[in-house]
């Protein structure tokens, strides 16, 4: 075959999918605004564009904890027509942390095709519940997450390493701790799962 980008036949190619974005709570470097489409996110995405295109797997997957906002700040930034020109094909993805009977922590990793709408990826997050002391659930937001982590007992918080009085005060490192400590509603998972698959034939793999 001539046609086409690869010309070889079938060949292998290393897929990398599971990266995060500078919208993820654990990135240490400068992050990415909670909007988007912040003008001032331009350069980071563009940093990112090339790191991908310099890196050696031909795929890749967003995998950031709790949020769609790398893959929303790169999509954004893709449709601009000054924006670098990607080489890569990157698939949006959500890490996820269920509740479990286990002291180990159980880890969803929620793979999307790259066709799926915006509004698509946030009816799906909008159907995931994180568990509160007591049985008590909440959407999954921003917003809940903070509010989890003011909500859990300070021997938890000390166990975590982060201290009861800055969560208190401080929402960006109660976001931070609710990132860390936080887990999804098992039931919740299960049925967001079905809905997206059953309503849309771009949804979860």
């Amino acid at each position: 075959m001539t046609n086409g980008k690869y010309h070889k036949g079938s060949e292998w190619r290393q897929w990398d999918l599971h990266i995060h974005t500078p919208a993820s709570f654990h990135w240490s470097g400068k992050k990415f605004s909670s909007d988007p489409r912040d003008p001032a996110n331009i350069p980071l995405v563009d940093e990112m564009i090339n790191a991908l295109n310099a890196a050696e797997p031909a795929v890749f997957a967003i995998m950031d904890y709790w949020t769609f906002n790398g893959w929303f700040a790169l999509k954004h930034r893709l449709a601009q027509p000054d924006a670098p020109v990607l080489n890569k094909t990157v698939f949006p993805g959500i890490e996820l942390r269920l509740m479990s009977p286990m002291r180990a922590k159980l880890n969803a990793h929620v793979l999307f095709s790259d066709k799926i709408s915006d509004q698509e990826l946030i009816d799906f997050k909008s159907n995931l519940k994180l568990e509160f002391p007591g049985q008590d659930l909440r959407n999954l937001s921003n917003g809940a997450l903070i509010e989890y982590a003011r909500s859990v007992s300070t021997d938890k918080l000390n166990h975590h390493g982060f201290d009861k009085s800055r969560v208190t005060n401080d929402k960006a490192y109660a976001l931070e701790a609710g990132s860390k400590m936080a887990e999804l509603n098992c039931e919740s998972y299960k049925n967001a799962i079905a809905k997206d698959i059953i309503l849309s034939d771009t949804g979860v793999s």
